[in-house]
């Protein structure tokens, strides 16, 4: 990301990986149902052998930790003093920002497993009423540091242009 003028970084990163433990649990749990099922057909009768089984368990279990990982390296989360920025996608890329003034809340939330993980979710309320306004940084690290990161750069950004005559 390029900066403007007198931006500066405040952070950057990714979902962690802790966030993504909800996902492969449950993607590994409907390996393990569909495996359990192929096991079940074997023994009713049908002609299946062990080979395509264990097959389709390591690509269930593969296609997950595949996912997930890609989920994960191509959500690229960036605050500066100046914007939010959230990019994501593989092949075509979306991206969306909005300046740092522009926000009015910020919302950290965290489900038991998550305080557990270490782990949450930042929402931030911009102004207006379009869904296109509100932004999600889900998945970081130390959501309540992150926040208290924030509101400080904002403070000081609100100092500084009370500060400059211009």
């Amino acid at each position: 990301m390029e900066m403007m003028g007198n931006e500066s970084m405040i952070w950057e990163g990714h979902p962690t990986w802790r966030a993504m433990l909800s996902f492969h649990i449950k993607w590994f749990a409907i390996t393990l149902v569909a495996f359990g099922l192929l096991l079940l057909v074997r023994n009713i009768g049908v002609d299946l052998s062990y080979p395509v089984i264990v097959v389709v368990l390591i690509a269930g279990i593969g296609v997950t930790v595949l996912s997930g990982w890609l989920q994960r390296f191509f959500t690229q989360y960036t605050i500066t003093t100046k914007r939010l920025t959230i990019r994501s996608g593989i092949l075509s890329k979306t991206e969306s920002s909005t300046n740092v003034d522009r926000i009015q809340n910020i919302t950290v939330k965290q489900s038991p497993v998550d305080r557990i993980m270490k782990v949450g979710s930042i929402d931030f309320d911009t102004a207006g009423d379009n869904a296109a306004d509100r932004f999600s940084f889900i998945g970081v690290n130390d959501p309540q540091d992150l926040r208290e990161r924030i509101m400080h750069a904002r403070e000081d950004e609100k100092a500084e242009g009370r500060h400059d005559p211009q």
